[in-house]
């Protein structure tokens, strides 16, 4: 797998799978329009994966779950997700979990809208 480089790319990218193994990085054409326009509106913000995960996280929590910040944060999250998956995987010899269905279950889990209450 080869590793994303770039804010762009970071939120804007989708793993797939083909046969249940890494095929290629797939770009959401919304996602990274949107995020190029966000970087050349804001050219004194930190050029930082970390400044935009904590930026869309918020923007995520205060516009009731906003549909596209998740879409920005899934995206991020899809590396750390698959190795995390391919490690635990790795530990147990026995699973019959197929890698792709493991993947999807953890990469909706986090962004996952809390139930509320009002």
């Amino acid at each position: 797998m080869r590793p994303r480089q770039g804010i762009s790319e970071l939120f804007s990218t989708f793993i797939q799978f083909d046969n249940d193994y890494f095929k290629n990085w797939s770009t959401d054409p919304i996602l990274r329009r949107s995020i190029r326009s966000r970087l050349e509106q804001l050219p004194d913000v930190p050029q930082s994966d970390k400044f935009w995960a904590l930026y869309w996280y918020r923007v995520w929590q205060t516009q009731s779950f906003s549909q596209m910040a998740a879409m920005y944060l899934s995206a991020y999250l899809q590396e750390p997700c698959y190795w995390t998956v391919k490690r635990t995987l790795t530990k147990f010899t026995s699973t019959q979990s197929r890698f792709s269905d493991s993947f999807q279950t953890v990469i909706v889990a986090p962004l996952a809208s809390p139930n509320r209450t009002s």
